[in-house]
């Protein structure tokens, strides 16, 4: 499970770099894209004048999903990299907080999307990830809290991991 957290933070680490990648390509320029007449039209989202930036901040929402994936992405390395270590339970607790703090900040953007009547399918590929890295941390560290843990343990398929298993 933790090598699938691991992934999955990757995943939303890259997909918030390209979203950031888009974002530079069109602002202050004509060029378009992935513009469309229909739904899904990343640059109406991505290069809206207003909603592309972060209230307050005024950072692209790309910039700040690479800062929050790589900060997931190391808490999951660290939890792949010590699975029995006592502050497992500790970057647990940051994945979830760190995720779970993500959620405001999708309804917010899908209520920017539902305003200007366009999708953004990279946002939305983001936004997945980052539930599932809520999902799954949430059901990590309940899993922490029993001997559940030790069992989803001997089950990863990381390399390190087996490696105890095969010599306990």
């Amino acid at each position: 499970m933790t090598a699938g957290l691991v992934l999955i933070c990757l995943s939303g680490l890259v997909i918030s770099t390209h979203t950031y990648w888009i974002h530079e390509k069109i602002t202050g320029t004509t060029t378009s894209f992935c513009a469309s007449d229909s739904l899904f039209s990343c640059d109406d989202v991505i290069g809206h004048e207003t909603y592309g930036y972060a209230p307050v901040i005024g950072l692209p929402w790309g910039l700040i999903g690479m800062g929050v994936f790589a900060a997931l992405l190391y808490a999951s390395m660290m939890v792949q990299k010590e699975p029995d270590a006592p502050g497992r339970t500790r970057m647990l607790q940051v994945l979830m907080l760190f995720s779970g703090g993500g959620v405001p900040v999708i309804l917010l953007l899908i209520s920017y999307e539902v305003q200007i009547e366009k999708l953004c399918q990279y946002c939305s590929m983001a936004h997945l990830a980052n539930v599932l890295v809520l999902v799954t941390s949430v059901r990590m560290f309940r899993a922490t809290q029993d001997d559940a843990w030790s069992r989803m343990a001997r089950a990863d398929l990381s390399p390190r991991v087996q490696g105890q298993s095969e010599e306990a």
